[in-house]
């Protein structure tokens, strides 16, 4: 497998650290390739052909955020975005991915009342003691399980501000 990112956008990384402190995956586990210096640092090893694209690559890549946190922290102007924009396609063409996963974590999060339904249902997964049957859901869902939090009915129902200029400001 092939995987190509502009060496220039790469050179730039200085490996200084002041990304470190702005990434939230790196700050939540504290491993260097959980970092965007350690991400560009895998990234330069794939397209020298020094390390599989599948495994710890694709892995560390696809557990960045896209928050993009670490762009304006960079004193070298590394162009995070350009480098992790070109890495995910090529990322989605040639390693294996689990298409329905992905289908619902991308059909559901970005959409609010789409994810109070969801809630809704995790209220009476909740409430009918349903967690104990996670124990022998594949390790995806059961990852899902942990992160659910306590839901209460009432919180569902609460009015959450919006994005600037949606029907007043206020959404249910």
């Amino acid at each position: 497998m092939a995987f190509e990112v502009r060496r220039e956008l790469l050179d730039e990384c200085v490996h200084c650290g002041f990304c470190l402190p702005t990434c939230p995956t790196y700050v939540l586990t504290g491993d260097e390739a959980e970092s965007p210096r350690g991400r560009i640092y895998l990234m330069d090893l794939a397209t020298r052909g020094e390390a599989p694209v599948a495994g710890p690559v694709t892995r560390h890549l696809d557990s960045c955020l896209g928050c993009l946190a670490c762009v304006p922290a960079c004193p070298s102007g590394v162009r995070y975005d350009a480098l992790i924009e070109a890495a995910r396609p090529q990322l989605n063409r040639e390693v294996p991915r689990d298409r329905l996963f992905r289908a619902l974590v991308f059909g559901l999060f970005p959409y609010p009342r789409r994810l109070r339904v969801a809630a809704l249902l995790g209220v009476l997964y909740q409430r009918l003691g349903l967690r104990r049957l996670a124990r022998r859901l594949p390790p995806r869902l059961r990852a899902l399980d942990g992160l659910l939090p306590p839901v209460r009915v009432r919180d569902l129902f609460r009015r959450t501000p919006s994005t600037a200029g949606v029907r007043g400001g206020w959404r249910c």
